[in-house]
């Protein structure tokens, strides 16, 4: 092994302008490729909190209308929800949230404002995904429950709720930096009250900071579903409208088609029931139709592989003919091997173990061009699902995973393997006396 190195440098030094050539354009390749690997990976990979993103369904918004079709308006409620997923065979827990919304924020006594994005969750929330608490915990089943007492019975005709403004009765969890900058730090933060959105709400606890390319798990902070006034929504059409978003977690060895099928069934029985209104759920989706091209029946998986070919391919043609060139000054002396007995194989063997280090200098240096770029792009790469463009962030643990420079490990293998198959195949051809005497 030493003596390859020793090799691949001495023709490094001996041709630089060809290696430098050569690893700028790999480091190039290597570096898109990754880049296309990155925005998947990152997309679609179980990582905490969303560990387990393989196994998930997301339910759509769904929408209501009368049997013949009027007053169609979309968004899910209890009654829909409970009827359609409760109990469901194949699904071993499932949740439920509201949209990400923009909420004022203020510190008691203070007139300085701050706008968070704040998301309404679920009791069981916490469970369903694996956030990391520094700092106190999350709310209680029962203090998910007080917050319907957060509001009393108003004597308007249109079912409107006054708010009650008792700090016992709203409860929130803030990210790291959230608390840090309305309170000092997360330990500081547990116990105090501050405004969301004119009312007073108490923290319970503070969770590592999510990065926002977590489009269901990501929130500034995050409220009790049951502050919503889900019923003020759903009441005119007895609970099958609402703003109820699903997201359910298959048993390991369950069948996306058949809880398709059995939503479908329990969803036909829901509208036979004889409501006035009907309920109708569009589809479930699997995290990546959720996260690419939803709503369409183009495959990501086929997409971004195509694309991978695609980027490593073409320019591996180019680098063969750097190679190519490359080869005609090593005729002899590849010659000169087989004439003492040296095989095909072997002499294959060495060519490609030579041009592998030029290869895996260039995929260093297209891993780390791959994280500046993406870094630098995170904001058109990575800006949906209601997130504050300027806000998207990416933690260090993302761009530095193990899967990640095994892929960069594997792109420069085949690469390596694709620029020097064919002119190393048309240099092992030649005949030993037509190579020695320049023919």
């Amino acid at each position: 092994m030493k003596q390859l190195i020793r090799q691949a440098a001495v023709l490094i030094r001996q041709n630089p302008l060809f290696s430098v050539v050569s690893i700028v354009g790999t480091a190039l390749t290597i570096a898109f490729v990754t880049v296309v690997v990155m925005i998947y990976d990152f997309r679609t990979s179980d990582i905490a909190p969303e560990n387990r993103r393989s196994r998930l369904l997301y339910a759509d918004a769904g929408q209501t209308s009368r049997p013949d079709g009027t007053n169609v308006n979309t968004g899910m409620g209890r009654v829909a929800y409970e009827a359609l997923f409760n109990d469901l065979s194949g699904v071993e827990e499932h949740t439920w949230y509201a949209a990400l919304g923009k909420s004022v924020c203020s510190l008691p006594a203070s007139s300085e404002r701050y706008n968070l994005l704040v998301r309404p969750v679920a009791a069981n929330w916490f469970d369903f995904f694996q956030y990391e608490f520094i700092a106190g915990r999350p709310f209680t089943q029962e203090e998910y429950d007080m917050g319907r007492s957060a509001y009393t019975e108003s004597r308007s005709e249109f079912h409107e709720k006054e708010a009650v403004n008792n700090p016992a009765y709203r409860m929130v969890v803030l990210t790291e930096r959230v608390a840090g900058r309305l309170f000092g730090s997360a330990e500081a933060a547990v116990g105090q009250v501050f405004w969301v959105d004119f009312h007073p709400s108490t923290v319970v606890g503070v969770v590592r900071d999510v990065s926002s390319i977590f489009q269901t798990a990501y929130a500034d902070a995050f409220q009790p579903f049951s502050l919503c006034l889900e019923e003020n929504v759903q009441y005119w059409t007895a609970g099958l409208g609402g703003i109820r978003r699903a997201v359910l977690r298959m048993a390991p060895d369950a069948s996306v088609a058949a809880i398709r099928q059995e939503v479908e069934r329990r969803q036909q029985q829901l509208n036979q029931s004889g409501l006035e209104y009907r309920f109708t759920l569009n589809r479930l989706y699997t995290h990546t139709e959720y996260t690419f091209f939803r709503g369409s029946a183009i495959d990501a998986r086929l997409v971004y592989l195509l694309l991978v070919v695609a980027l490593l391919v073409v320019p591996a043609i180019s680098i063969s003919g750097l190679m190519s060139a490359q080869m005609q000054g090593r005729l002899s002396e590849i010659a000169i091997r087989k004439a003492y007995g040296a095989s095909n194989l072997s002499i294959l063997s060495r060519l490609f173990s030579e041009g592998l280090l030029t290869t895996l200098l260039g995929g260093v240096a297209g891993y780390f061009l791959s994280c500046l770029l993406v870094w630098w792009g995170r904001v058109w790469l990575f800006g949906s699902g209601g997130t504050e463009l300027e806000g998207i962030t990416l933690d260090g643990h993302l761009l530095m995973r193990p899967s990640l420079c095994l892929a960069v490990l594997l792109a420069c293998l085949l690469f390596n393997l694709l620029s020097m198959l064919l002119p190393a195949c048309l240099a092992i051809r030649r005949s030993i006396s037509g190579t020695l005497m320049g023919e």
